[in-house]
């Protein structure tokens, strides 16, 4: 029921789609609401609920047991019951059938990599089980060249070594044998195989031959080979070179990076004298000075504010530099340009337009502009101080996750090691 419910809902919606403009492709709606109805079909036929069954269907032979959870019910009561079904086992036709085909698979394949049986010096191929059904056991004369894997031990195959195989089949009673003989040859020099072999084997006799010694003699000679070692030296002088090659790159990044700190900080100095700046020009202004005089003012006080020890401002510096400029002739509208270029701040090169502004239409609103500018410079500043504020306490944080961490490790570790 609920598929019929869920279809008649997609047809709706496909429906008032395309009565407006996100139409669905006609092709795509019909195969939506076909494979709806499809599945509807399914779901209506038998796809969900409970069907009463009186047989379960094996795994097939060779394949491993399945587990299905069924439902029992006898009168009133109901419970869940999980059955481990085993995979199906062959008859005795299929059992003898198995034996020979897992006979025939030995034949063909466990040479391994091998070409030759009178020639063998790699791997075999020996498995336990065959098509999923066939066990084997094995049987090798000697014992001590290969295992029962058939992985070859080239040390034990010094000169040619004629080895009997025999493989005991068995297959749910159903038994059959494999016999075959081959010749272990010692494993051909000439080969990617056998270099390094005998390369190990010489080095391995070698340590063996002074093991107090500080050195091990590498061998001379491999198969009537002459071997000439070398070992892969670090090359100081390239690291050098490429260090050297990026160091004038890093250089210009810091020295870019510092040119950028330097310019905040200045422009943060700035900040702070601006309106201190402002509000002595006002005052000066106010007691009747002309702009020029204001200015001498202000860095006369400096001055004498410096003689008594207090530190180096660099709004101020200016200020007195551009005194001696206009002293020494300086024309005054060109001094007060040269001071907002020179200082390359916002707030100063605003004010040098006003002055410039005040000696051309003349100084009657001067005051109030410079107050309200002082107002302006002080709201700044306290924002910016907020700012940095927060920027601190943001940089507090990393040490005091640090912190977390540490007493975590304390708290956590000592439960770990009593836990375990």
């Amino acid at each position: 029921m609920a598929a019929v419910i869920l279809t008649v809902i997609t047809i709706a919606v496909i429906l008032a789609l395309n009565r407006g403009k996100n139409k669905i492709p006609a092709k795509l709606a019909v195969c939506i609401v076909g494979l709806e109805i499809v599945g509807t079909v399914i779901s209506l036929s038998g796809g969900s609920g409970t069907l009463n069954i009186s047989q379960i269907k094996r795994p097939e032979a060779g394949g491993s047991s399945e587990e299905h959870e069924v439902i029992v019910r006898q009168g009133d009561r109901e419970e869940k019951v999980t059955l481990n079904i085993p995979a199906r086992k062959l008859t005795d036709r299929e059992a003898e059938r198995a034996v020979k085909a897992a006979e025939k698979q030995i034949k063909k394949e466990y040479l391994g990599k091998n070409k030759k049986a009178n020639s063998v010096y790699k791997d075999l191929k020996l498995r336990s089980r065959y098509n999923g059904n066939v066990s084997t056991d094995w049987e090798i004369t000697p014992y001590d060249i290969f295992d029962s894997e058939g992985k070859i031990d080239n040390s034990k195959a010094e000169k040619e070594t004629d080895v009997c195989i025999k493989g005991y089949l068995d297959c749910q009673g159903k038994t059959g044998k494999v016999e075959m003989q081959i010749t272990v040859i010692p494993i051909p020099v000439d080969t990617a195989e056998g270099f390094s072999y005998y390369l190990r084997k010489a080095v391995t006799e070698a340590n063996e031959k002074d093991p107090t010694a500080d050195y091990v003699k590498l061998p001379e000679k491999v198969g009537g080979k002459s071997l000439v070692f070398s070992e892969k030296k670090e090359d100081d002088g390239i690291k050098l070179v490429i260090m050297m090659t990026l160091l004038p790159g890093l250089y210009v990044f810091y020295m870019r990076q510092k040119a950028k700190d330097d310019e905040k900080k200045w422009q943060q100095e700035l900040s702070y004298d601006y309106p201190k700046m402002l509000s002595q020009l006002s005052l000066y202004i106010g007691a009747g000075f002309s702009v020029k005089a204001a200015f001498v003012q202000v860095g006369n006080a400096y001055i004498k504010r410096r003689s008594r020890g207090h530190p180096e401002r660099p709004a101020f510096e200016a200020i007195v530099r551009m005194n001696r400029m206009i002293k020494d002739g300086e024309d005054e509208e060109r001094a007060y340009r040269n001071l907002g270029e020179s200082l390359r701040h916002k707030g100063f090169r605003k004010l040098t337009l006003l002055l410039s502004q005040s000696l051309k239409k003349g100084g009657k609103d001067l005051r109030d502009q410079l107050e309200q500018e002082e107002r302006s410079a002080y709201d700044e500043r306290r924002i910016n101080a907020k700012v940095a504020g927060e920027e601190a306490s943001l940089k507090l944080l990393i040490p005091m996750m640090g912190l977390l961490g540490v007493i975590f490790i304390v708290l956590m570790v000592p439960a770990f090691m009593q836990m375990s």
